[in-house]
């Protein structure tokens, strides 16, 4: 059996997070996330299935909040 793997940004879109959120959840020890591989210069972590829905699960205890507003030009 072939375990897929997903990018974090891969993951983000799955869970309906950005890119961004998802970092600043791992920061703030909200998540537990794949530890970071590095690959050269840069780092980078390979989420499974498994951490995936381990996060969704985190997204749905959150309550929605305001969304930014989008400035007018």
């Amino acid at each position: 059996m072939d375990a897929k793997t997903y990018t974090t940004g891969e993951a983000a879109a799955k869970i309906g997070v950005s890119r961004q959120t998802l970092h600043t959840w791992i920061e703030a020890g909200s998540i537990a996330a794949p530890k970071p591989i590095a690959m050269g210069q840069r780092s980078i972590r390979f989420w499974t299935k498994a951490d995936i829905d381990e996060a969704r699960k985190f997204k749905g205890t959150l309550k929605p909040g305001p969304r930014a507003k989008k400035k007018e030009r």
